[in-house]
């Protein structure tokens, strides 16, 4: 089995474009989101009781836990595919951080990578519209996590030597999602 890992910043639509993905290909593969797994790991460790609390936590809490999860794919991925939804760019109370460690890549081992992006504008849209709390966003400060997302995507590609195709979301979700199961290569 494998994992394919959809790295997009919060509000680009990565979850939306992943679900979608996922009811279109075999029953046998699971949708991962990192993040959801890291605030479960932090809340049973009275760390963050919300998504949110999860960005004020040290760097070192956040290694802590982004290894954790990333156990908990390797062991999603040795009996089915996994589709792992996640930011590479991990906000922490001391600044951002690649949004998987290198030890964790290792357990997690993605066979491809997917960069979705979408305009700067956009993501700043949605993220207002969100019932999520995300702040006050700046077009400056999306370009800045995008470009940190994108860098982190290509640099653990590089070192995993496994391929990275991107793709736009500005809104037809069924056609991203198509061309994302395209890129699992999952019959």
């Amino acid at each position: 089995m494998g994992v394919t890992l959809v790295s997009g910043i919060p509000g680009v639509g990565a979850s939306t474009i992943c679900q979608t993905a996922r009811q279109r290909l075999a029953d046998d593969v699971q949708l991962v989101n990192f993040r959801d797994v890291m605030l479960e790991q932090a809340a049973a460790r009275g760390l963050a009781g919300s998504r949110k609390d999860l960005s004020a936590l040290t760097a070192r809490e956040t290694r802590r836990l982004q290894r954790r999860a990333g156990e908990y794919v390797a062991d999603r991925s040795e009996v089915r595919e996994v589709i792992l939804n996640t930011s590479l760019a991990a906000e922490t109370a001391e600044g951002y951080l690649t949004g998987l460690t290198p030890d964790a890549l290792d357990g997690v081992a993605p066979e491809r990578f997917v960069v979705l992006e979408a305009a700067p504008e956009t993501i700043v849209e949605r993220r207002v519209e969100s019932d999520r709390p995300y702040g006050d966003p700046s077009v400056r400060e999306i370009r800045f996590e995008q470009q940190i997302n994108r860098t982190a995507t290509v640099a653990l590609a590089a070192e995993a030597a496994s391929p990275v195709r991107h793709l736009e979301n500005e809104g037809a979700v069924d056609g991203v999602a198509t061309d994302l199961v395209a890129a699992v290569h999952v019959e």
